[in-house]
């Protein structure tokens, strides 16, 4: 282990568990450090790197989301200012291993790594006596020792986060995995059969399409997916960069509804858009395609939003840039669902002919088991968790990270879930009176708007509503800069959104201060306008319709 662990501590020193050390667990860290200083606090990591799944995942990884909304608020380096370079250098997103660094600098900056043992699983979280303190069962991962140890502690942060382990399917075909995909020796003159629709399947899909691996590439869909460009097709900026408050305060059922329309609208006929809406930025386009094969990428891009299996903002996005183009080409085919486990036969998609075949591989992309469950031997069951994080009948155990956002990302939601968690362990803000009713009202919430997901698995969120929901849990709000309130204010629904926007602007450097406003004055007005229709709509809601309310 990186370090002696404590065993003997004063009865009057409580010590808190952290379990996991990526981003969700770095962030935990800091804010425990911060509010517990009279706790013992231990962080627990099954590898050898402080950088989790993300830190450097494989070759030519992309982040998802901008070095600037995905940065901690605590830890600003990066501003909103877009690159005049390509758009194939992606400068406003991590690469390769950026986004480790970046931990490794946040870790550094805060001291935290005396608080972390490395090549430390945690195998087992049990209740010990009446369940005042939690007892971990610790296995010594390094190479050539596998030995076993037990500590007790007061409470327990689990952060190991999503990304667990994949799960798998019954097939007598060869099965695949991203680390198979992602390895050294590439899958090369190979037929294969991605199943899935989510980001990590149209990631694998795409990668296995390259042409210089002359592979035959399947990706089975049971619906339509919504694939979300890093740059936005028409701007030319980043697409996190139009996602402001002012968009994310008129209610999901209006915003699903036009905004459905407008993305439609704006796949058939781009040049229109383009006209009204020029863009921002100037760019030399990454895509190569020829005038036939932009036609079939418009087609598909359109086909599979329209038969996508829910609304606009009620399903997850996949950011891909090369997807479609390998579709337009024809380096990936687009098809339904296998008929049965042999894998040799596939329904058409969206109404196509059906298709048989034999692959070599098949790769199943359907999500990941959560570990949650084997820490805790079935004892505590995810959606025994009110907001994703704290336990309704136990006050001593929360999750960190486990939050999925439809559009956003998972760092900065779990600063801010980290907050909140941290500030109620440390006794500055109560835990909820009636957290039992309100974690049954949040589930029908959920389950009224996320009905494609199970909800007993996942817990969907949108981002920036999600982190208000937070912030007013702690009696925060957005912070205006001195004798500018309402102008601040003004401001922060226009730019950019971020988790930035909770702390004082004077405390902020420079070049995050103020993030230049993307959005074209012409949709900043039509929102506008929109918002008396969202307050009746909204009255509507609570008084006629009785829908309960969520996130």
């Amino acid at each position: 282990m990186s370090g002696v662990l404590n065993a003997t501590h004063g009865k009057a020193r409580r010590r808190l568990a952290i379990v996991g050390c990526g981003s969700s667990g770095l962030i935990t860290l800091k804010y425990a450090c911060d509010l517990l200083p009279d706790w013992e606090i231990q962080c627990f990591e099954a590898s050898g790197e402080i950088t989790g799944c993300w830190g450097d995942p494989y070759p030519g990884f992309v982040s998802t989301s901008t070095k600037f909304t995905t940065q901690f608020a605590c830890f600003p380096k990066y501003s909103a200012n877009t690159s005049s370079a390509p758009k194939c250098e992606k400068n406003e997103f991590f690469q390769g291993d950026e986004y480790g660094q970046y931990l490794s600098e946040f870790a550094d900056h805060f001291k935290l790594k005396q608080h972390v043992h490395l090549h430390t699983r945690v195998e087992q979280i049990e209740p010990v006596d009446d369940g005042d303190q939690w007892r971990l069962t610790l296995v010594d991962n390094r190479e050539g020792t596998d030995q076993d140890s037990s500590e007790d502690f007061d409470h327990v942060i689990v952060c190991t986060g999503l990304a667990a382990v994949p799960r798998k399917i019954d097939s007598t075909i060869p099965q695949l995995t991203p680390a198979d995909i992602y390895g050294p020796i590439p899958i090369r003159e190979k037929r294969v059969v991605v199943l899935g629709g989510g980001e990590s399947a149209v990631d694998l899909a795409d990668r296995l399409s390259k042409p210089q691996h002359q592979n035959e590439v399947y990706l089975s869909l049971r619906s339509g997916i919504r694939v979300s460009p890093r740059y936005h097709p028409v701007r030319g900026v980043p697409s996190d960069f139009l996602r402001n408050r002012l968009m994310l305060s008129i209610h999901e059922d209006l915003r699903n509804w036009i905004g459905q329309r407008f993305v439609e609208a704006r796949i058939r006929y781009q040049w229109v858009f383009e006209r009204i809406f020029p863009s921002r930025v100037k760019r030399q386009s990454e895509s190569d395609l020829d005038k036939v094969a932009l036609e079939s990428r418009k087609q598909w891009d359109y086909r599979l939003t329209r038969h996508a299996k829910d609304d606009l903002f009620n399903m997850f996005h996949n950011k891909s840039d090369g997807f479609l183009d390998s579709v337009a080409k024809g380096r990936i085919k687009i098809i339904g669902a296998p008929k049965d486990n042999n894998f040799n036969s596939f329904e058409g998609f969206s109404g196509d002919a059906s298709v048989s075949f034999k692959p070599d591989y098949v790769i199943p992309s359907i999500g990941y088991r959560m570990q949650l469950q084997h820490l805790f031997r079935g004892m505590l069951a995810f959606s025994d968790f009110f907001l994703g994080c704290c336990h309704v009948r136990r006050a001593n155990v929360h999750l960190v990270g486990y939050a999925r956002p439809v559009i956003g990302n998972i760092p900065t939601i779990s600063e801010m879930q980290s907050r909140y968690v941290c500030k109620m362990i440390a006794g500055l803000i109560s835990r909820p009176e009636s957290i039992v009713t309100d974690h049954a009202h949040d589930l029908q919430a959920q389950q009224v708007r996320y009905q494609a997901f199970q909800i007993t698995n996942v817990y969907p969120v949108e981002m920036f509503p999600y982190c208000d929901r937070l912030a007013g849990l702690m009696g925060e709000s957005l912070k205006g800069e001195r004798g500018r309130g309402m102008l601040t204010w003004c401001r922060q629904q226009l730019e950019p959104a971020t988790t930035l926007h909770y702390l004082s602007p004077e405390k902020l450097p420079p070049q995050v201060r103020h993030p230049p406003i993307y959005l074209p004055i012409v949709l900043i007005a039509v929102l506008i306008a929109l918002k008396p229709v969202d307050w009746i709509y909204r009255l509507w809601l609570r008084v006629v319709a009785k829908r309960p309310s969520g996130l």
